[in-house]
């Protein structure tokens, strides 16, 4: 028969984990911290997650979760195996980090609408980290886990800068966008703007009031009209 547990109880938990995890990151993150923050005791947490690692992994898949979490057949989650939660991680942000608009636009030559392809393809990334926010947070905090640093850097960094860089080089040759001093700086910086408004401004330590469509409007424009010859 299935364990009783509190109703809402596991969003508490990946709530207050994640925001644990974030602050301290994985290796400085010990059990007690979290129960504290959820307001359990530490014996009473293990009998929702066998570990750390389970519930940092039962995090990461659901920090950014737009309905509430059915509770677990299995108690306490067990903790997966060695390398599960690596390739994982490799398969989504894999499938994520290079938008669409972004692989069709490097297989073509030129842009019809020059102005109008580049901003779709900010707009899509800029969205794509909106709608990871707070799993992006939490690898980029917790790149001290084993598995995760490695791929973090290849596929979540390195991947989505070296295909921005193979479209700024096709369509400054096009004549469509300004010549730069260093493609590899001008793609990061699209990716540092963007990560910055999209992602890290909800953990600025020292917070604006601000409205985040507009902000995403302005960060979109301001990085199109910089390009655009």
């Amino acid at each position: 028969m299935p364990r009783r547990i509190p109703e809402n109880r596991f969003d508490d938990l990946v709530d207050a984990a994640t925001e644990v995890f974030i602050a301290r990151g994985y290796r400085l993150t010990q059990m007690s911290d979290i129960a504290e923050a959820v307001g359990v005791a530490k014996g009473t947490l293990y009998g929702y997650v066998e570990s750390k690692d389970a519930l940092f992994t039962l995090c990461l898949f659901n920090a950014d979760r737009t309905e509430p979490l059915r509770h677990p057949e299995q108690l306490p989650i067990p903790t997966p195996p060695p390398g599960q939660l690596g390739l994982q991680v490799k398969a989504l942000v894999s499938s994520e980090s290079i938008p669409r608009a972004l692989s069709d636009a490097i297989g073509a030559s030129r842009a019809d609408d020059i102005r109008d392809e580049l901003t779709g393809i900010v707009r899509a990334y800029y969205e794509t980290l909106e709608r990871f926010c707070r799993a992006i947070k939490l690898i980029d905090r917790c790149v001290d886990h084993p598995e995760l640093r490695d791929i973090w850097q290849s596929v979540g960094r390195e991947a989505p800068r070296a295909a921005l860089v193979r479209y700024l080089e096709s369509r400054i040759e096009a004549g469509q966008i300004r010549p730069v001093a260093n493609l590899r700086l001008a793609a990061r910086m699209i990716i540092e703007v963007t990560t910055t408004w999209a992602v890290h401004i909800k953990w600025d330590r020292s917070p604006e009031d601000f409205d985040p469509s507009e902000a995403r409007e302005n960060a979109i424009d301001f990085l199109v009209s910089a390009l655009v010859v």
